[in-house]
């Protein structure tokens, strides 16, 4: 990951919708071994301003857990993503086993947090081209030789969100006058969805689903389906991306496609130029 897409991620770090969600993940700890908070929140709670020892285990079990869910090394985003859930999970059960009102009142506020910072959409540089349905296929028939890749998105899709940060570093690494990134809004179009195969429900799990068209006709996609018509699950990062669509490959192919057609070019405005010398003598 280069400077710029660093830069990108902890801006967006930064923002309430992480802030907030870091500190619901730290707030038991924080009431539980904080003076004077410890004393005013569970003032009768032995021993004083320390974790018990289940409560050791669940921290440690959460610990764990989280661990397990990253051994795949997902972005910094699908990191928090997993985080934040696992951690509100533990605070719930450790409020509750302290005292049940503690409880509602977390998951009042977890609720609240959701409403009021929604995870930010984002806004940074990118190099995709918006289609409809029609100019989209349209620009397949008309320009075969032009490979693209395309996500069908929907603009309500969290995953979808968090991928995009992704989807336009991609694009500002890779594209090329030959090798194109373009996003189709399946979301709100229901019979694009349906042409393409991709099921839009609030449950989808092929929400994005990113196709790699080459000729005109759709050669890589992810997420796939088994036999049984089972979505297999896909990580959306960039190391992902980059292997399974072999983004390297086709770029240094494009390269050699657009220096191909320079020199093809070159040469036919020399053999232009050499015709005329020829007439003029």
């Amino acid at each position: 990951m280069n400077l710029r897409n660093r830069l990108q991620y902890l801006k967006r770090l930064c923002t309430a919708h992480f802030v907030s969600n870091a500190i619901l993940c730290v707030l038991f700890l924080v009431l539980r071994t904080v003076r004077p908070l410890c004393t005013i929140v569970f003032p009768r709670t032995e021993p004083e301003c320390s974790l018990e020892w289940r409560e050791s285990n669940i921290l440690l079990f959460l610990l764990c857990v989280v661990v397990i869910k990253n051994r795949k090394f997902p972005d910094v985003f699908q990191f928090t993503k997993i985080l934040f859930s696992l951690s509100k999970v533990a605070n719930f059960l450790l409020f509750f086993y302290s005292d049940i009102r503690l409880a509602i009142l977390y998951s009042v506020l977890c609720l609240l947090v959701v409403l009021i910072f929604p995870e930010p959409a984002y806004k940074g540089p990118e190099d995709i081209t918006y289609f409809k349905e029609e100019p989209f296929f349209e620009e397949l028939e008309n320009n075969p030789r032009t490979t693209w890749l395309i996500e069908c998105y929907a603009a309500w899709s969290p995953s979808c969100q968090r991928f995009a940060s992704i989807f336009a570093g991609l694009s500002l690494n890779y594209s090329h006058s030959h090798f194109k990134f373009g996003k189709l809004d399946v979301g709100t179009n229901e019979k694009l969805a349906q042409r393409l195969g991709i099921s839009t429900s609030g449950t989808s799990l092929e929400l994005p689903t990113v196709i790699l068209f080459q000729n005109g006709k759709p050669v890589i996609r992810r997420p796939v389906k088994n036999n049984k018509g089972k979505v297999i699950k896909f990580q959306f990062t960039e190391a992902n991306m980059i292997r399974d669509f072999d983004l390297n490959v086709i770029y240094e192919e494009s390269k050699t496609k657009a220096q191909r057609k320079q020199e093809k070019k070159e040469k036919a405005e020399d053999n232009k130029e050499n015709a005329e010398e020829k007439k003029e003598k």
